[in-house]
């Protein structure tokens, strides 16, 4: 009898120091999450509170009907892996909603894409050394013309700058922007235009 109780402490004792080390392993993944500066869905919750929420269920990803919604890698942080970022590679976000529908957890809120500061998925701005206007001054222009939100316009010289108050980040400018295509012999994949996060937009406008 003393022995089974002996034992049966000794199992609690376990059990307990392992949802200890659980709890602590939460609490130290929630500073390392906030790092994984990376476009989320339009109306993310900020970045601690998405990752603390998200539950890696691919369900955003899966109903996407443009496929911008894909699950992070290991490359981007391990305690990141399979949560959900935006990628302009082929096609434009339409904020059509649904992945807020399926959220379980309510990390992705409503959004307005016309009101850029109550959940835009980024803002959008133009590298004048990847450009074909900035090399080639009236060449090109095709993303002025290709926002759907009126966030571009031209300069004097033509070309193209971004009203960063009317931009939501929908990356219809990067997708539909020629430069690593006619600029492909500068090396690299980068567009003459890019959506950046808030954060690396704040810290690019400071410096």
């Amino acid at each position: 009898m003393a022995k089974s109780r002996g034992i049966e402490r000794r199992t609690l004792l376990i059990g307990g120091a392992a949802v200890a080390a659980g709890v602590l392993c939460g609490a130290a993944a929630l500073p390392l999450a906030a790092q994984a500066d990376v476009l989320r869905p339009p109306g993310s919750l900020p970045e601690d509170e998405f990752m603390a929420r998200c539950i890696r269920c691919e369900r955003c990803i899966s109903v996407c009907p443009t496929d911008v919604l894909a699950p992070l890698t290991v490359e981007q942080g391990v305690w990141a892996v399979r949560t959900p970022f935006v990628t302009f590679a082929a096609d434009s976000c339409t904020f059509c909603d649904e992945c807020r529908k399926v959220c379980p957890t309510a990390a992705i809120g409503t959004v307005d894409p016309y009101q850029p500061v109550l959940g835009r998925i980024g803002v959008a701005v133009v590298e004048p050394d990847r450009c074909v206007a900035f090399d080639q001054a009236g060449t090109c222009g095709v993303c002025v013309d290709a926002c759907p939100y009126e966030a571009l316009s031209f300069d004097e010289g033509r070309r193209p700058v971004v009203e960063a108050e009317k931009c939501n980040g929908c990356g219809e400018c990067v997708k539909i922007c020629p430069a690593n295509v006619l600029t492909s012999f500068s090396g690299g994949s980068q567009r003459g235009i890019n959506v950046l996060t808030t954060k690396q937009y704040a810290e690019r406008s400071a410096s």
